[in-house]
């Protein structure tokens, strides 16, 4: 009875949630309460042999399971692989987790039948965690996973089954959601790195940004736009940048990783590449030892062609 009590209440909060935020008509939240309801404590088989890789390098006796949940993410080859992923974004969470001491893991799954240009995104994103290589579609066999990729990310517990259903880094809500379910169980002895992590932002400052939004206007597909923000410590203690991640992979950007003594100045600078035409918004956090955590950055304009 407890069990069944909370599976349905786990429906019922993913019904507020996707029509508050991602449903818009009662036919789609009908199909989305149909996909939680088949899903919710459903296994996902995990095969047996893995090809995994960090940056293109294969990896071996990669232990991938040895946490509380883990959260698997499954992207096919349509469209652009790296981009229906998110890499930046979930480079973000992944930041957000450690600094947390969360006890989850990550599993990345990419089907594709050529990996080249996604390994070339993962290098310029610098983007090192783990990716499980599924050139033949295996653990969409095994599973048959739902088509649309906002129902291809679950949250996992110990033993494979489902807890939640849809990704953490598209919606606030759900992001709220996961992190209650994470947080809400013991967790493992904090390591090393973590909290090494902990004892740099212990001493919290306050700056002052120039500006937290930069439009490039209009210009050519060919061009290469850098814009540069302005940070000043206002604070008592010393400005400390962890990192900073941008939700695609054609910006990347570049900053001080020295400590940033009071009334001193330092700048990020992001750079973007554009690769379709038309506007665009793109978003950094900056995770660094301020109040909340993290600051937002954003950049904006419109690609034509010349």
């Amino acid at each position: 009875m407890k069990k069944n009590k909370k599976r349905n209440w786990v429906i019922s909060i993913f019904s507020i949630i996707f029509c508050g935020v991602i449903i818009s008509c009662s036919t789609s939240n009908n199909k989305m309460k149909t996909i939680v309801e088949e899903w919710m404590a459903k296994e996902i088989i995990i095969p047996k042999h893995l090809t995994i890789k960090s940056a293109g390098v294969n990896i071996t006796n990669k232990k991938i399971q040895s946490h509380r949940y883990n959260i698997l993410v499954y992207v096919d080859s349509v469209g652009c692989t790296s981009c229906n992923l998110g890499l930046a974004e979930w480079k973000a969470y992944i930041d957000k987790s450690k600094l947390k001491a969360y006890n989850v893991g990550f599993l990345f799954v990419v089907q594709s039948n050529n990996y080249t240009k996604f390994e070339q995104k993962l290098k310029y994103e610098q983007f090192s965690y783990p990716i499980i290589y599924d050139p033949q579609g295996t653990f969409n066999k095994l599973n048959k996973f739902p088509k649309e990729n906002k129902y291809r990310t679950f949250l996992l517990d110990e033993k494979n089954k489902v807890v939640l259903i849809g990704s953490p880094i598209k919606s606030e809500n759900m992001c709220k959601l996961y992190d209650e379910v994470i947080s809400g169980e013991k967790r493992d002895i904090v390591q090393s790195d973590n909290i090494e992590n902990k004892n740099i932002f212990a001493n919290k400052t306050t700056v002052k940004l120039e500006s937290d939004s930069i439009n490039f206007g209009k210009f050519s597909i060919k061009s290469i736009k850098q814009a540069s923000f302005k940070f000043t410590n206002t604070g008592k203690h010393p400005f400390l940048i962890q990192s900073v991640t941008m939700s695609c992979g054609c910006t990347v950007a570049k900053y001080d990783k020295r400590p940033i003594p009071q009334g001193d100045t330092t700048t990020i600078v992001v750079k973007y590449k554009p690769y379709s035409l038309g506007y665009f918004t793109k978003m950094a956090v900056v995770i660094c030892n301020v109040e909340n955590k993290s600051l937002k950055l954003k950049i904006s304009g419109e690609v034509i062609k010349k």
